[in-house]
């Protein structure tokens, strides 16, 4: 009877000892667990740290990047937009000089013209002063001389009236010259003529030369 009380202990000690040894390696397991969850949490948030770091890192630099690229560019765009300008200017520059050049032509043609024709005029009246006063002369010669002398001063009234008539509409120059066969040459000093202008200055002439409009030829000089 001692014999199956002692084994019996032996059989509940054994027992015993497997149940404290199976609950010892259940809680042994379950804190293993808990453990690698948070060190698997810890790590992936440390990586999910990492990685949002890294992303706003990222964004500072592409804004940074667009800020120095809009910097650039705006640079760039007023660079390009100065140097329009000052393209822009040398071309003004040079649209004013090759106007004023040819409006120092134009000056130099109507000072000219209107030197020849006083040279001419003062010639044509000496060499008729001479015909005239010549006793050699037949009357009919001295007459015709003195005809034609009073022409050519009443001519150079005609031109005198006409030219102011003329620049009165806003020309800055003018010259008029009669020719030998009744015409009238009328010479404008501007880049153009509508035909309204061409109508007035030639209704000008004609009224005040006393020529027909056909014979009247008006043209710009500039």
């Amino acid at each position: 009877m001692m014999v199956f009380k002692r084994k019996q202990v032996v059989v509940l000690s054994l027992i015993l000892m497997i149940i404290v040894a199976g609950v010892l390696q259940y809680s042994y397991n379950k804190s293993s667990t808990s453990v690698n969850e948070w060190d698997d949490i810890s790590v992936g948030n440390s990586y999910e740290n990492i990685a949002i770091e890294e992303i706003e890192k990222e964004d500072v630099r592409i804004g940074e990047a667009v800020y120095v690229d809009r910097e650039l560019m705006d640079e760039d765009i007023y660079v390009k937009e100065e140097n329009e300008d000052k393209d822009r200017e040398k071309e003004e520059d040079k649209g004013s000089e090759k106007a004023l050049q040819a409006s120092q032509e134009a000056n130099d043609f109507f000072a000219q013209a209107k030197i020849n024709r006083e040279v001419t005029r003062s010639r044509d009246q000496d060499v008729l002063k001479e015909i005239s006063q010549d006793v050699s002369s037949s009357e009919d010669l001295k007459k015709s001389a003195q005809e034609l002398m009073m022409e050519i001063i009443g001519n150079s009234e005609k031109e005198m009236r006409i030219e102011t008539l003329i620049k009165e509409k806003g020309f800055k120059d003018v010259v008029v010259l009669f020719g030998s066969d009744g015409s009238v040459d009328v010479v404008v000093k501007t880049p153009s003529l509508t035909s309204v202008q061409v109508a007035q200055i030639a209704e000008i002439t004609s009224r005040h030369a006393d020529v027909d409009i056909k014979d009247i030829y008006v043209r710009p000089k500039f």
